[in-house]
């Protein structure tokens, strides 16, 4: 699916094709489970850590789990973040079963604890909380975990806005880190649940050999060693506010650059603000992945069609200017332009190239590093725009 598709197309697409059986509210719990594998039995024990029970077979395995999810639901609040607290609420609060569809992913979360399933009620998709779990979660004090549910939530946007900016982190570092900016002693073992499970859920980081790494870096392995490398440089020093901003799912960091370029594209061409926008906010993607400037002006020759070499010149300076004020995975959140101050500038700017063809489009001819540029600038193009 298109990466640039909004959250709502997604879900929109995800709904019209076959959403699930239809749903006899109240929901029981058994009838859940029966029409599950034992795959997908065997996932929820997991989940839940559910001891004991690993050699039942299906029927066996699907009754203890009955008795064993309304249990599990407090265990599972000393991972949860206020989000998916207020989606649990919400169901609950009407009745156990609510039209109100979200992301797939997180419709998965749920569904693979045992907590929520998806299905079809008066002739509309909708989300149904199973009986017994709604009896238990009307049973807890939510008063007892706000603290556990704001703290998790600091912690996860926290992490998520670093991921945004540095792109990748190890374990010991983000630990460190966490602490210096909540001010509080962080247990590994505790972070770590919370942090995992939240994966699970929002899909906005992944574990590795070292520690984590944004879903949007493409070789987490050449980010590290980039980073590695320069231990003259040190991370960027964001605020607390600046962190948890980006920690937002939606975030996008317009600098002045990003927002100039939306509009020149929306000058020059019938395009909705929107649409410009996911334009540059990719084109920033990749250039924190490493895209030369010549990559990025293929990927929007592929969008877009550029037919004169003023475009094509507007395009490149706009390009440089977004890729000079970007801030990169490689330069451990600063941007070129940061960096340059009091550093060589032909250092900083030195990324590993991600090599693509340019494509004259007067002449329809891929460009060579000797052939005079596109750009109209009168110089090879090895010695102009590709650089």
């Amino acid at each position: 699916m298109d990466k640039r598709q909004s959250a709502k197309d997604q879900i929109e697409a995800y709904v019209g094709e076959e959403f699930g059986p239809e749903l006899t509210i109240p929901l029981s719990l058994a009838d859940c489970l029966v029409r599950l594998t034992k795959g997908e039995l065997t996932g929820i024990r997991t989940n839940l850590e559910i001891k004991g029970v690993s050699t039942l077979k299906k029927q066996d395995l699907a009754i203890a789990l009955e008795q064993h999810i309304p249990n599990a639901l407090a265990g599972l609040f000393h991972k949860f973040d206020e989000t998916r607290y207020q989606i649990m609420k919400q169901i609950a609060g009407r009745g156990g079963v609510s039209h109100t569809i979200i992301d797939p992913a997180q419709i998965l979360y749920f569904t693979e604890r045992g907590l929520l399933f998806a299905g079809m009620h008066n002739g509309k998709p909708a989300l149904a909380m199973p009986q017994e779990v709604l009896e238990s979660f009307n049973k807890l004090d939510f008063k007892a975990y706000r603290e556990t549910f704001q703290r998790n939530a600091e912690w996860i946007k926290l992490t998520h806005g670093m991921m945004y900016y540095y792109g990748h982190l190890c374990d010991e570092e983000l630990f460190e880190l966490v602490e210096q900016y909540t001010g509080t002693k962080l247990y590994t073992a505790e972070f770590s649940r919370v942090l995992e499970d939240a994966i699970l859920f929002y899909m906005q980081m992944l574990p590795d050999s070292k520690g984590y790494h944004s879903t949007l870096l493409k070789n987490p392995k050449q980010v590290q060693q980039e980073q590695e490398s320069r231990l003259s440089v040190s991370r960027y020093p964001f605020t607390k506010a600046q962190l948890l901003a980006a920690g937002d799912i939606d975030f996008v960091d317009r600098t002045p650059a990003h927002k100039a370029f939306v509009e020149y594209i929306r000058k020059n061409y019938t395009i909705s603000y929107e649409e410009a926008d996911f334009i540059v906010a990719d084109c920033a993607e990749d250039i924190r992945n490493g895209a030369t400037p010549g990559f990025l002006l293929q990927s929007i020759q592929q969008q877009l069609e550029i037919n004169d070499l003023e475009l094509t010149r507007g395009f490149m300076n706009h390009i440089s200017a977004l890729n000079n004020t970007t801030r990169q995975w490689f330069l451990k959140g600063y941007s070129p332009n940061e960096l340059s101050a009091g550093r060589s500038p032909v250092a900083v700017l030195q990324q590993p190239p991600v090599r693509a063809d340019v494509i004259d489009m007067k002449t329809r001819a891929k460009v060579g590093r000797n052939d005079p540029c596109p750009c109209g600038s009168g110089k090879k193009f090895k010695k102009c725009c590709v650089g």
